[in-house]
């Protein structure tokens, strides 16, 4: 799992119209990192999580 491999894939396929992954798992896969990294970001400013008053 490792998500720079689905993005540079991404980015690889919207130049070149070749992949070394399926465009259908590279974004699958980045929105799911998206979706993971914009969750820690709302539980971070609801709970307050190491932010100094």
């Amino acid at each position: 799992f490792n998500p720079v491999v689905y993005l540079i894939s991404g980015f690889r396929w919207s130049f070149y119209e070749n992949a070394d992954v399926s465009v259908a798992s590279s974004l699958t896969m980045t929105i799911g990192f998206l979706v993971l990294c914009l969750y820690c970001v709302h539980w971070i400013f609801k709970t307050g999580y190491r932010l100094r008053t």
